[in-house]
């Protein structure tokens, strides 16, 4: 069966705020290992059909990504980053079948006015799912990384997230956003404002 067609255009140097989950709630992160693994398969896919990343939260059974595509198309960077994952870890652990349920969900994210929005969101995820009380604590989340002062990774583009804000230094605009994920600790608010469609991939 032909999969439907999607019902936005991929385009150029469009935001999206990605989410892939396990088949049936299942986890798909058993070991921190595993969680290495797919941040070095992000890595990777990176090199092979270049694309700005921003953003990620790995949590036990899903993961949230931010990205902003260049010349290839959502689906494939997708498509390629699942793959990869489903192939490693039904082999890490002896198994078959669907890794992933579906293929994975995705917003379009206003750059303009909700960009920040989303990266607090997803930075929080850990934070709101009760697995950590302060969102530096949570190990596999970029937010980590935007509280390091000096940061010489190539996986999250950093400087290029920051530089959104319009801030008159890289280090003022990540002060300012390391102050605003804080300010969304104790909210309970599901922030979707940054999202222009949501809809299901299949």
């Amino acid at each position: 069966m032909s999969r439907r067609a999607r019902k936005y255009i991929d385009q150029h140097k469009v935001i999206y705020h990605i989410v892939c989950r396990g088949n049936n709630q299942k986890r798909i992160f058993l070991r921190p290992r595993d969680y290495k693994k797919l941040l070095n398969i992000i890595r990777q896919v990176k090199k092979e059909f270049p694309f700005y990343f921003y953003s990620y939260n790995l949590l036990p059974n899903h993961f949230h990504l931010l990205i902003e595509r260049r010349d290839a198309s959502i689906s494939e960077i997708m498509g390629r980053i699942n793959f990869l994952y489903a192939i490693y870890f039904n082999h890490r652990y002896h198994r078959s079948g669907h890794v992933f349920q579906d293929r994975f969900y995705s917003s379009v994210v206003d750059k303009e006015k909700y960009f920040w929005a989303v990266g607090r969101y997803i930075d929080l995820n850990a934070v709101h799912a009760g697995l950590v009380k302060m969102p530096e604590d949570y190990r596999w989340s970029s937010f980590s990384i935007y509280c390091q002062e000096v940061y010489n990774d190539d996986l999250v583009d950093r400087d290029k997230f920051l530089s959104y804000i319009g801030a008159d230094n890289l280090e003022q605009a990540r002060q300012e956003y390391i102050k605003f994920v804080h300010t969304g600790i104790n909210s309970k608010e599901i922030e979707s404002i940054g999202f222009i469609k949501n809809e299901k991939m299949i």
